[in-house]
This record gives structure tokens, sequence and C-alpha cells, in this order.
């Protein structure tokens, strides 16, 4: 149903409109609440559907920062108004976009204080308005006939507006050329607009103002102000007296352009003339410390791209190759004939499957290949409708399953209306074909035992494996000290071992060294996974006395992020290229977030500020993010990260720090791949190009038998242990290290030789949940191996519930009746087997989580634990706000420290992929894995929530399980083959998660 079909089906509804809006001229759109509704508003949600999805609209740009209350209920700005999307602007029944031509009537030329502009509006009927303007966010014609315009319409029109406003005395040259500036920008975007003979005038306002440096015949330095990549130097000096010394405003005739200087540009150029001539003597001194001579709050000493990054180039994939494939075909056919591309479907059970599938038909397309192979089969991809549509089926039905679902996405603006149409991404030298960007430091070992750090300044002491960890990133600092170069190193320790607080004291330490060396206190980043951004916030606290830094920054949605935005501005990620595929003058590249001095206080990248954000902003902000020189910069969960093609992998690699440091448990997350992804952005060149990588590293294990793979992994795990020598660290928790408890894992599989067995966690299927385990088996086993392909997925889906309950997921409605509910849960053998071992926890008045990946097990669950027990069993997954709003409480972090702090015994129920990164709940010491994610890693992450330090407890993990009286059961099968993956224990190579041809259950 669309959005204009579900609004007449509830504006026809007996209800009345409970919310109106009225345009305010000053203050844009205001959307007025109906008292009845306004006193009760969460009643009214539910009993009003219409009302109910509008108040979610507003509350969720409320959230954002878009919206703000008013006393009836919110309005929002008229520059904001232009950026709401036609969803919003339907539910509302906003005005339409306006259909038609702009015409502009100029008279005089710029130098005239008589200089004016005025609009027409030509509509598609040939009707003609003369001397339009806006009507807050509007356009408007009569009181009945108000239009809707695009960002940047509404920029044109506010230019417009503003100049018209101008006291007479105040239309001055620089004024009126500002004016032009702003139209032909709107023109540039796609307003039709024609401005005469002003169309070919080359008007420009530098973003910043930088700094050329000549060295004279005798030794001295000349320095010249820049204003732009694309104007030449020699012609900047000629034009230099044009500078007026007093005034706060100019214009520069450069050839045929026109160059805008507001007050603060002007200021900065004048900041270079005052310190034009740098003696011979001084320049190592000059060099050394810019800031000594210069004002570096209103040059931009420190903004602009690293060696790696040439400007703004529209995405495309790159990195060709097969990477490593596991697992058996159970339903194999003749290999050399390609099969229909629809087949693909039961081969892909997870996200990352579908996203990796995606990736290799954009390869292939872009080779011009008709054909792929997957998971040993070769795939016809000819037909570009049906591949389409194929895959379109595969995300509606792994939608529906909650088989593998990735985490929701961060919370994001919405994209603005606008005509910028490319997708763009930091050009980077990618280091694909060949070796395009080495760092530029010795690769030689370090020697961290020599290092040192201040501790009076710490809360709590570091473990001795801190010491070491802390130790050892001082010692790659120093080497980016000592050589003037970047640098990074990978941390992989095992989850819970305490990376965060060592990068912590680490760079705390850094910066204090560099206060006597005299150098700019730089700000420092850390991009990390939305669930932790509060957590890192959190760490600085807890680790230190006094803060190292002069404030904490949140830059995210619905925090910060709109105090560092340029007004008007949106995502970065859609550039206008003009027919080029690349932007390489970076005046040209659309920026929008407040970074250099030209900002002054209200600057992003102030001193010594520490910059928290996640991954996703990292990626639709990263072309200002990439200007900022960052003293270091910390990628926590840098698996997220690990796909070369992603573009926020593209921008991480474009940023430019001293250090960069990568923090992972998991370095090699689903392939080698990733791996290699990780070191080229923490140390580039040290594993070569990617296609030598994977010649070397890859094609042995892709080209080993399936009896030797195991052993082709391991051989190949140590060889590229060797080759990162001191730029990885790794250590494990198996290691013993001091302060770490016992962890046992309680298995229900009677073969089980990894894990200790325990009979009471595991039960024979019987009645009604063996009957229906049986008649998906019989269902598979009734069809010809063609069908099979087609419904294996959601049989394994099946069988996977019906382990857990047979009638989860199948509509069923538990009854008002507690003893009814207990009734119905106990048919099934796993449940019992899970109640017996909360009983028992509840016997030592201990806490557990429980973990889940479909949210209707979740909610079974929460509800049965609720009922048996008495206590509220929360759930934290996707759909857990993971940073507060003001007036939330509700985050995942409020939802886990209340849960720490409440004494007893207590059950917290998660989801694997949401809770399986970097939380920490070490209030609980009891795990139970419920419903098993397919990918061991993933598992071990949620285990690792309360396996990590901090934890005083020995730790006990179970894995309840149904057996089947004449079957290896699903739960079986399972166990079995997450046992049998290669752990990163043994090698630096990661299981892979368990593919539906790895069972044999439809053999």
């Amino acid at each position: 149903m669309s959005i204009r079909d579900l609004i007449n089906r509830l504006t026809n509804s007996s209800h009345d409109i409970d919310i109106s809006w009225k345009v305010d001229p000053v203050e844009g759109l205001d959307f007025i609440f109906r008292p009845e509704a306004l006193a009760d508003i969460e009643s009214r949600a539910i009993n009003n559907p219409m009302f109910g999805i509008q108040y979610a609209y507003l509350k969720g740009l409320h959230e954002e920062g878009v919206a703000r209350n008013n006393a009836n209920g919110y309005t929002i700005p008229a520059h904001f108004v232009a950026e709401l999307d036609d969803d919003f602007c339907e539910l509302f029944q906003l005005p339409r976009p306006y259909p038609g031509l702009y015409r502009c009537r100029i008279k005089g030329n710029t130098g005239q204080a008589a200089f004016h502009v005025s609009m027409d509006a030509e509509l598609p009927d040939g009707c003609v308005i003369n001397d339009i303007a806006l009507f807050g966010p509007f356009l408007k014609f009569t009181d009945e006939e108000l239009y809707r315009l695009s960002p940047p319409e509404w920029q044109a029109l506010n230019a417009l507006k503003r100049h018209i406003d101008l006291p007479a005395d105040s239309k001055n040259e620089y004024e009126n050329n500002w004016l032009i500036f702003q139209l032909q920008l709107a023109k540039k975007a796609g307003v039709p607009l024609n401005l005469a003979h002003f169309n070919k005038l080359e008007i420009s306002l530098p973003t910043s103002i930088g700094i050329a440096v000549d060295e004279l015949p005798n030794g001295d330095l000349s320095l010249t102000p820049t204003f732009g990549a694309d104007i030449a130097i020699d012609d900047i000096k000629t034009r230099l007296d044009q500078l007026p010394t007093n005034g706060d405003h100019c214009i520069l005739r450069i050839k045929n352009r026109f160059v805008l200087l507001d007050s603060k540009r002007l200021e900065a150029a004048r900041e270079i003339l005052t310190s034009r001539h740098i003696p011979k003597e001084q320049v190592a001194t000059f060099l050394r410390s810019p800031t000594a001579y210069l004002n570096a709050a209103l040059i931009d000493l420190d903004t602009g791209f690293s060696l790696r990054v040439h400007g703004a180039e529209k995405f495309s994939h790159r990195y060709f190759g097969d990477v490593e494939k596991s697992g058996i075909d159970w339903f194999a056919v003749d290999k050399s004939i390609p099969e229909p591309f629809e087949r693909i479907k039961d081969l892909v059970v997870s996200e990352d499957n579908l996203a990796e599938l995606n990736e290799l038909i954009s390869d292939a397309k872009n080779g011009g290949a008709e054909l792929i192979e997957y998971a040993d089969k070769k795939f016809d991809i000819s037909d570009t409708e049906n591949v389409s549509q194929t895959i379109d089926r595969i995300r509606e039905a792994l939608a529906s399953s909650d088989l593998d679902k990735a985490p929701p996405a961060l919370t994001d603006e919405k994209e603005s209306d606008t005509t910028i149409k490319e997708q763009a991404v930091v050009s980077i030298d990618s280091n694909d074909e060949k070796e395009e960007f080495v760092s530029n430091i010795p690769l030689g070992g370090i020697n961290a035992t020599i290092q040192s750090f201040a501790t009076d300044n710490l809360k709590r002491s570091p473990y001795p494996h801190q010491s070491e960890g802390i130790k050892w990133l001082l010692a790659h600092m120093d080497i980016a000290i000592e050589h003037d170069a970047p640098k990074g190193a990978l941390l992989a320790d095992d989850m819970g071992l305490g990376k965060t607080y060592m990068a912590l004291v680490a760079i705390s330490e850094w910066l204090r060294r560099q206060k006597p060396e005299g150098k700019y206190d730089k700000p420092v980043l850390i991009v990390a996974p939305l669930s932790l951004l509060e957590n890192w916030q959190a760490e600085v606290n807890e680790t230190f006395i006094k803060s190292p830094f002069s404030d904490i920054v949140i830059l995210q949605s619905g925090s910060e992020l709109s105090r560092f935005k340029i007004k008007g501005a949106s995502r970065e990620t859609q550039q206008v290229f003009e027919d080029k595929d690349i932007i390489e003058d970076y005046e040209q590249i659309r920026y929008s977030l407040k970074v250099g001095g030209l900002y002054g206080s209200d600057r992003l990248d102030m001193p010594r500020r520490l910059v928290l954000t996640t991954y996703q902003t990292l990626r639709d902000y990263q072309f200002s993010l990439s200007r900022v020189d960052w003293s270091a910069i910390v990628f926590d969960e840098a698996q997220n990260i690990k796909n070369p093609n992603a573009l926020a992998t593209r921008a991480a690699k474009g940023l430019k720090a001293d250090f960069k440091l990568l923090a992972t448990g998991t370095p090699v997350e689903n392939t080698l791949k990733d791996f290699w992804c990780l070191m080229d952005t923490a140390v580039p060149g040290l594993l070569g190009a990617w296609q030598t990588f994977r010649e070397e590293y890859i094609s042995p294990i892709t080209s080993a038998d399936p009896d030797s793979i195991n052993n082709e992994k391991l051989r190949i795990g140590k060889a590229l242990r060797d080759r990162v020598g001191d730029f990885m660290l790794r250590r494990t928790k198996e290691e013993k290290l001091p302060g770490m408890p016992e962890k046992t894992i309680y298995s229900g599989d009677p073969n089980d030789l990894t894990d200790s067995y325990l009979p009471t966690l595991s039960g024979m299927m019987s009645g009604a949940q063996l009957k229906y385990y049986d008649e998906v088996i019989a269902s598979v086993h009734g069809r010809k191996i063609e069908d099979k392909r087609r419904i294996v997925l959601p049989s394994l889906l099946k069988l996977k519930i019906a382990c857990i309950h047979h009638d989860i997921g199948s509509g069923y409605t538990p009854s008002n009746s507690p003893k009814e509910f207990l009734r119905h849960a106990e048919n099934s053998i796993k449940i019992q087997a899970m109640l017996d071992v909360l009983k028992d926890i509840e016997k030592r008045q201990e806490k557990v989580l429980v973990f889940a990946t479909s949210k209707a097990v979740q909610a079974y669950t929460s509800a049965l634990i609720t009922t048996l027990f008495k206590i509220q069993a929360p759930i934290v997954n996707g759909d857990t706000k993971a940073v507060a709003t003001p007036k939330d409480d509700l985050t995942r972090k409020a939802i886990i420290d209340r849960f720490q702090s409440e004494k007893g015994f207590r059950v917290l129920i998660m989801s694997p992929i949401a809770a399986g990164v970097g939380l920490t709940v070490v209030g609980a010491n009891n795990v139970i894995h419920l419903e098993r994610h397919w990918n061991p890693a993933k598992e071990a992450q949620a285990t690792d929530r309360v396996y990590r330090i901090g934890q005083k407890k020995n730790v006990n993990v179970y894995l309840p399980m149904a057996l089947h009286p004449n079957l290896s059961s699903f739960d079986i099968q399972l166990n079995t083959l997450l046992n049998n993956k290669v752990t990163l224990s043994d090698a630096v190579v990661a299981p892979t998660s368990v593919q539906p041809e790895d069972f044999s259950i439809f053999k």
C-alpha cells in the first residue's frame, strides 16, 4: 500500500484531524496538536492510527534535531522543510512541489548601489507570476496556492529575500556579487534559472584560506594566501594589492574571476600577509611550528586531505578476485554447465551472503562477464531483469526469516531531495592491482619494553597484559613522531581484555608527551558502532581522574551532529561531477561540517577534543572528516571496515592522522580479504597489493582439497602472523591472563568432544514437537532435487524454530491463563532444558543472558520467564536505541545498567547480532544460547559480553539441544559444524558461517 493510499484510507475514517500545520513566516512550519490529543498523546496514538503515524514521524524528527517543541506540538525551521522526504509531505498533505521555471530580471551591474534582482515564476500552462518571494518555507502565489521547494530552490529564494531586505546603503558590490554567486550555485544544482549575462560570470567563495610557501634564492620563505586549487598562485600574487587594509569584506578580481572574501576569509588573508617573509634562519622553526607565526584559528594549517586522497570520485567496485569458500554441495550437478540464476537463492542464508553476492555480480558486470561462480557453481547473470527479481526475492526471504539479520541501520538523517545524483567517495590510492600507497615508515620490530607511562591520573591500575598493550601502542606512536609520518597498528586482543582502556591510556600519554615538544594539540577521533558511543564516553570518566581531553563531542544524529553541520547542508556522499568521474579541485567538493579555522570556536576540530562518531556518520561526512588533521584515530570493532568496497572503508582509509589504531577481536570475520583490508588501513603496503595478496595467501586455500583445507588455513595463518609481526598484537583469554575467571561451556550434545556434556541440557523430542519436525523433513524428501533447492532455506528455518518450540512463529497466541501458557511451553524439550538451567541459576541468585536471534523467540521467552519467575525479562536487540536523547532512558546502556544494578536473579534476553559488539555485562556470569548464530565468531562475541575483564565469577555457558530418536537433529548438526570450524585462536583465519549445504538433514 502506498503512503497516499494509506492517507486516503485513514483520513476517510471517522477520526478528526489531530495534527494540523500552519506557516510561521519567521520560524518555519508549525505542527499543531488538537488539545484532546495533546492531553493524552500515548492513548491517542493507540486509538487513532493516523495520529500514531504522524506523531511517530514528528517525534523521530525531534530526536534527530530537525524539529523542536512548541507549546502545541512541534516546529520545523524553514530550511529543514525543504529537505523533508515525499512520504512526510504526503502524510501531512503539504503543498506539492513547484512545477515551473524561474526567470531572473536583473537591473544594473553588481558595482552599482541600484543593482536589483527580481524573480518571476513561469508555470507549465504558460502563466507568469511576477516578483515571487518566499512565504516561510514555501513559494506563495495566493492564500490557496502554495508550493513546496527543493533545497536549492529554497536557498536561492532565501538569498534573494535577504538581498531585498538589505538597507539601500548595504547593497554594495560584495553583497550584489554574493547574491549572484548563490543563484549560480542553485543553477548548478539543477534549478531551472536563467541569469542572463551572469550565467558565465565566474564567482567563487573559498571554503577556506590556505597557504603557499615559496623558497627564495637566498633561502628565505615567501608566504601567499591561497583561495582554491583552481586559482593559480602566480595570479594571486599579482592581485594582492587589492586587499584593503580595513573593512570586513572585499572582492578580488583575479583574471576573469571574482573571489568573494567575507570577514573571516579576509582576516585570514591579512594574517598571512603580516608574516609573509620568513628569514632563512627562522625557516626550520616555522616549518616545525607554523602556529608560532600564524593564527591557526584563521588559516587552515591543519586541514586538507592526506597524501593517499586525490579528491572525490564516483563510487564503483574494485578488488576483483575470489575469496575462500567452504562447504559441500549435497545437490551437486555438472559444474561445467551454468545454472539458472534463480537457483542461487537457496545458497544465500544471511545478509552477509547477500552483500557478497551483490559485490560479485557488480564486479562481473564491470568486467563484462555474464557468468559468476558462487558456492562452487556457475550461474548465468546475462538476464538482468531475472537477476534483479531474484535478488529482491532473496532479500524478502531474509527479511521475513529473522535467520541472520544484520543490526539495524544507525540513526540517520533523511537524505534531502536534490538534483545531485552521483554517489561519491574519497578517491584514494586503492592498492588493488599494484601498490600505489605505502606507509613511509620502517617495517622492522619495535621495543615496547623501554616504554613507560604516567599513572597518577588513572582511577584504576592496568592489568599486566594491559600495561604490555599500552607500551606496545606507545612504541608505535613514538615511531610516528620520530619519522614525522603517519603510522598504524592492529590491536586484535580477544574481546573483553580492555582494548578501550588501553587505547585511552596510550592516547592520553601520547598527548602528554607532545606538550614539551610544543606541538599543536590536535583532536582525537573514535569511530565505533552506535551502541558503543556512550560506552566510550563513560570509559573516559571511569579511567581518568581528570579528562585528558578538552571536551567530548558525540558526532551523531540525535546528539551533537546538527551543532557542527553547516546550515542547510546534508550528507556528502552525493556530489556534482559534471560529466567527470573525479573531482580533483578540492574547492569544488561539497563539505557539510564546520571544519577549519574559518569557523573559529564553532569548528569541530578544536584542539585536544575527543570526537566520537559512527561508521555510518564517517561514511556520510567523509570529505569533511578527511580534511581534519587528527592526532589519533581509533576504529573500534574494526571488522566494520573489513570490506574494501564499502563506502565507510574507503572513508577510513582516506582519513588523515598521525596514528591509526584498529581494534577488533575478530580480525578475520569471514574471509582473508577482511584481514588484508584492515592492514591496508592501518599499515598500507605491509601486505602488498590486493591482487598479489590474493595469489599468495588466498589461492592456496581455494585450490586445496577438502581433506587438507584446514591444515592449509593454519599454514597460511602462521605465515600471515609472521608477515605482520609487531604491527598486530593478539592475546586471548584462553592464555589465562591474570584476572580472568574460568569459563565452562556445557553442551547438550552427548557426542561433543569440545565442550562439557551436561545431560540435563538435552532431551528427545516427542509428541507434537517430534511430529512437526518429521513433517518438515518429509516435505523436503518428497521433492525433486530442483525443488529441494528452492525450499532448503525455509525448511532449515522451520527446523531451527521447531527445536525451540514448534508453535513459535506459526501464529500462536498465548493463553490468558498462566497455567495453560506454562503447560504449552513444556511441550518443547529444549524449553524444558532451558527452564531447568534457569531454576538452578535462580537458586544461586545469579544473573543470566539468554541469546536468541528471532524476534518471535525473544518475545516468547520474555513472556515465559515473566510468567514463571515473576520478573521482567527485558529484550536488547536492534530495535533498542543505542544513544539516548535527552528524554530517553530505554537505551541499551540504560537497560543493561539497570539489569546489572538489581540484586539477585535477573534475566536479560539479547540478540547475538545487536548485542555482540562491545557491550559489557559482567553483572551476569551465565549465558544460555537458546537460538544459536550460524557464525561461531558472532556467538563467541555474544558470550564475551560476560566473559571479559571485570568479571569476578566463573562463567557458565549453556547450549541446550533438542534430540531426535532416529536422526541427527538440527541442533546436533549445527553444534558439530560450529565446532569443526577453524578458530581464530589457532590461526589468523576466522571461522566461516555455516551454510545450508553443510547439513546432511536433506541428503
